[in-house]
């Protein structure tokens, strides 16, 4: 589990208290000033459990001039390796060496050149084999020290040294993401010189003030304007637990200056679960994470003590070891004495707190958890003024889940004395507020969700390829002898249920929420699914015989039918890996949630989508039996077989573009382009449609095949669909919905291209003749953005039906500000068919792209960055990069997935999958007025 920890409250001396006073800036200017890390931590569901950092350094307490050395310690479980410290990542290989960023050095000073970091052991060699994608590792336990030098003219008092590390774990078979990651804060005591007598005083160590509480003497005042913020932002809505349910009060509610108020936190706990006590410290070879609390927003009330609990803890069981801790059941409240200051104004205050928290059960822990709790209110009287009565009700309580973002709810009207909390940035989207939602609604509205999924899913071209596959795998298997294909029909939809959902839960589980994605995009995987469609096409149209080799037939007296189960499985796990592709959102958010540590719901959710997924398919599989009985069934059979084999070679060439594109990293560099598939497809189409007039046999025909009623049908429709799409080849595609949902959506990205109309356009605003209609940008290149990760050649637009859409994020927020426009993120992918499906019957709509230019919009591709001047290796770490960022901000991974931003980055609204027309025209009016509703409350508080 990640255990990143800071010390619990502080104990607050006079003169502490004093010198927080004197020395705190004020709160936008500590916020703005704040040190951070030069990248963004990876989102918590990412973060590996199987190893955790801790810091110190030695000595705690030292003089200006003198030095110290900072650690920090990686303790890895059992099989697992972290790679050793590097600068630089040494070229040619594969594994992320162990780099650090010393973002808060406290003002000190590192010692030496180069920025190395000492281990301390030496790194393990690895195996000669392995070549020189190998590189030298750690295992158990290894500690990095980096020596510092505290300046002479160095204050006294406590100063604050954190760093970030950047890692990746490994065992011998498989690898997590390369992940960053902060450790905690530790705390230095700079103590006065010696032969200087007047700072004897405050050179004696003061108890230290965590980082998380570093905003502590700056909430001692009033904030100006607008409400704090944590330190740290809110874990994800998917892994709130629901076990626990948090209530603040505060009493009384109305106090005097110079008044003592208690505010509490009440933690209930569902049966079997507890909570662990509060801690300063972790002692060495606990895992457990201690309860602690942000009060973040004391609104210029001060601490009058320590927290306290309302009862004693529960001991650990003395056979727990070193990994016990103290705990509570049932119910548990902590308060704290807060004192309003004797020169206090009259009015409202608004209490905030933050509280990081993790509960278990016997069996089972929850992930570390932040969580902001609801705030309460305390009037301060007048002088002289009666306070009221404690009142006997409780707080609100903070329920199963935090509170809805506030730059998404509709926002209260603003008080002079108490302005509205803003929401943390990133705020999650609605995508993992509706899986949620559906899960607070009950198990049958759940369940419905689930089903209504799948129904959907059926209706997008992924699946599509496999529906000839089922009809001609069972016309085979009929035609082999078997006794019935009734039992196979069962056991394929058996297998696509057991196959979704267990490779969905399981390699979210194990890989995390972006595995699955890559993994239906990897160049291997496409190759050999094109192979074997090749290998299956031809069987069936008679090149050759696949069987089972003879040893396995002979195993047992039923070996003919496990060749048929062996099949069938193999069938599920096609559609399985092809329909991922789709990534459709109720799969996205389901996978996510499962990446987070919740198993439950996901296999639910993932069982129910596969049921109606895989129902029509139970019914094509019956279908060569219903033929068999047929007049002339014999023919009927053999014309299934041709046809379908040939459709199994046109569903190859699919394959390989996608596999080609993985490796190229470019659709529009590819061989196996929109051009080469279409008319491949276009011919297949024809050579069907000859066949089934009879202008030509096959060596297997029957003598005299007669052409009847269906025949006719399907040889026509055939050849129509040839006639129809032969235009595409010249540039001119039919106008039509039977061209956009039949082709456009299994077409490559460089479809486009198709249109003689597009392509002339494309040249024209490339050479700068043409304007894309007045809106989304400018054909010029755009000033590089001095601070953002994203490399030169993906600054910058292209043109999509008239509207420009950036290619990075940094650039597209960087105008946002710049026009006080909202961003949309539309997060695609290369080898998306709903994607493309989108682009080509949605966006080009006039009512859509008038829409579109009130935003700045940015396409993030999660498969490859299709850019010019990237190499297959960048063009992939990017597209990781972006598929990260979109389950950091929405708890989703699903393509398409549109996300509305202001632009400070804040969510606003998200939508996934494909949306028609009229609803996608409602989400972004929607989006627009949610925007301006937010930028009008942040104006009214300024």
């Amino acid at each position: 589990m990640r255990i990143d920890r800071w010390p619990g409250p502080p104990r607050l001396t006079a003169a502490g208290l004093l010198i927080a006073l004197l020395a705190a800036p004020a709160p936008e200017e500590a916020a703005a000033q704040g040190p951070k890390p030069s990248r963004k931590d990876s989102p918590e569901i990412l973060q590996p459990r199987e190893v955790s950092f801790t810091a110190r350094v030695e000595p705690s307490t030292a003089r200006p001039g003198e030095t110290v050395s900072y650690s920090i310690t990686a303790k890895v479980e059992d099989s697992w390796h972290i790679y050793a410290f590097a600068a630089e990542r040494p070229e040619g290989v594969a594994a992320v060496p162990t780099t650090f960023d010393l973002f808060q050095s406290g003002g000190l000073e590192p010692v030496g050149e180069g920025g190395s970091w000492t281990p301390s052991e030496a790194p393990i060699r690895p195996k000669g084999v392995l070549g020189a994608i190998a590189y030298d590792y750690h295992e158990g336990s290894v500690s990095w020290t980096r020596t510092l030098r505290i300046p002479e003219d160095a204050r006294p008092g406590t100063v604050s040294i954190q760093a970030q590390v950047q890692f990746q774990i490994c065992t011998d078979q498989v690898c997590k993401p390369p992940t960053r990651r902060t450790v905690a804060p530790v705390e230095l005591t700079i103590e006065a010189p010696e032969a200087d007598p007047t700072q004897a005083t405050l050179g004696r160590p003061i108890d230290p003030v965590p980082s998380a509480l570093a905003a502590l003497g700056t909430v001692l005042a009033l904030p100006p304007q607008g409400a704090p913020r944590p330190q740290r932002a809110d874990s994800p809505p998917v892994l709130q637990p629901k076990e626990a349910t948090f209530t603040t009060t505060i009493e009384p509610k109305q106090a005097k200056p110079g008044d003592t108020v208690t505010y509490s936190v009440i933690v209930r706990l569902a049966p079997t679960w507890h909570i662990y006590d509060l801690g300063d410290s972790i002692p060495e070879g606990v895992a457990a994470v201690p309860t602690r609390f942000d009060l973040f927003g004391l609104d210029g009330l001060e601490p009058a003590g320590e927290w306290t609990a309302s009862k004693a803890p529960h001991e650990p069981e003395p056979n727990n070891g070193v990994l016990a801790y103290k705990y509570f059941e049932d119910e548990v409240s902590w308060s704290i004495a807060l004192k309003v200051p004797d020169d206090a104004k009259p009015g409202e205050r608004t209490l905030r707190n933050q509280i990081q928290f993790q509960i278990c059960d016997p069996k089972s822990c929850k992930p570390p958890t932040r969580r902001t709790l609801d705030p309460v209110a305390l009037t301060v009287l007048a002088t002289g003024g009666a306070a009221l009565a404690p009142a006997d009700e409780e707080g609100s309580a903070a329920g199963a889940g935090p509170a809805e973002p506030a730059a998404i709810a509709a926002p209260a009207e603003p008080t002079a004395t108490a302005a509205p909390a803003p929401a943390s940035a990133p705020v999650p989207a609605a995508g993992s507020g509706v899986v949620q939602e559906k899960i607070n609604q009950g198990l049958i509205p759940f369940l419905a969700w689930s089903a209504l999924g799948g129904l959907v899913a059926l209706l997008m071209p992924c699946v599509w390829p496999m529906i000839p596959i089922t009809v001609n795998f069972f016309v085979k298997q009929g035609q082999q002898g078997k006794k019935s294909t009734t039992g196979l029909a069962v056991t394929y939809c058996l297998a696509i249920i057991g196959v979704f959902t267990l490779v969905g839960v399981v390699f979210s589980a194990a890989f995390g929420a972006t595995a699955l994605n890559q993994l239906s995009n990897a160049p291997w995987l496409n190759f050999l699914v094109a192979g074997l469609f090749l290998a299956f096409g031809l069987s069936l149209l008679g090149l050759f015989e696949i069987r089972l080799p003879t040893f396995l037939l002979n195993a047992s007296a039923q070996g003919e039918s496990r060749g048929g189960f062996i099949g069938v499985i193999f069938m599920a796990m096609t559609l399985t890996i092809t329909s991922f592709t789709c990534t459709f959102p109720v799969v996205g958010a389901l996978l996510v949630l499962a990446a987070g540590g919740s198993y439950l719901y996901p296999i639910i959710g993932l069982a129910t989508f596969a049921t109606v997924l895989a129902l029509p398919f139970f019914l094509l599989a019956l279908a060569p039996g219903i033929l068999a009985n047929l007049p002339r069934s014999g023919d009927w059979m053999n014309a299934v077989k041709v046809v379908g084999g040939l459709i199994e070679i046109g569903a190859a060439f699919k394959f390989l573009n996608t596999a080609e594109v993985s490796l190229r990293g470019n659709p529009e560099a590819a061989w196996f382009d929109a051009q080469v598939l279409l008319a491949a497809w276009v011919v297949i189409a024809a050579i069907c449609g000859f066949y089934l007039l009879g202008f030509f046999r096959t060596s297997h025909d029957h003598d005299a095949p007669s052409v009847g009623v269906g025949r006719l049908l399907f040889g026509s429709l055939f050849l129509f669909l040839a006639l129809y799409f032969s235009p595409a080849l010249f540039g001119y595609p039919p106008k039509s919905q039977i061209y956009d949902r039949l082709v456009v959506g299994l077409l490559p990205a460089d479809a486009g291209e198709l249109d003689a109309e597009t392509q002339l356009l494309t040249r024209l605003e490339r050479f700068g003749l043409m304007s894309p209609g007045g809106g989304g940008g400018s054909a010029e290149p755009r000033e590089l953005i001095a601070d953002s990760e994203d490399p030169p050649e993906v600054q910058r637009a292209r043109s999509l039906h008239g509207v420009w859409w950036d290619m990075s994020l940094d650039v597209a927020l960087a105008k946002a500000k710049e026009q006080g426009k909202p961003v949309l993120i539309d997060f695609t992918g290369v080898n998306c068919a709903n994607c493309r499906l989108m682009e080509k019957s949605v966006m080009p709509r006039d009512d859509v792209i008038d829409r579109l230019r009130q935003f700045v919009p940015v396409q993030l591709y999660v498969d490859r960055v299709p850019v010019e001047g990237l190499g297959p290796e960048r063009s992939e770490e990017l597209a990781v990069k972006n598929l990260l960022r979109e389950i950091e901000l929405t708890q989703q991974s699903t393509q398409p997935l549109y996300v509305v931003l202001t632009p400070e980055g804040e969510v606003v609204s998200a939508e996934g999958g494909y949306i028609e027309p009229g609803p996608f025209v409602s989400f972004l009016d929607g989006a627009l007025a949610k925007f301006s509703e937010v930028a009008r409350t942040a104006a009214a508080g300024e």
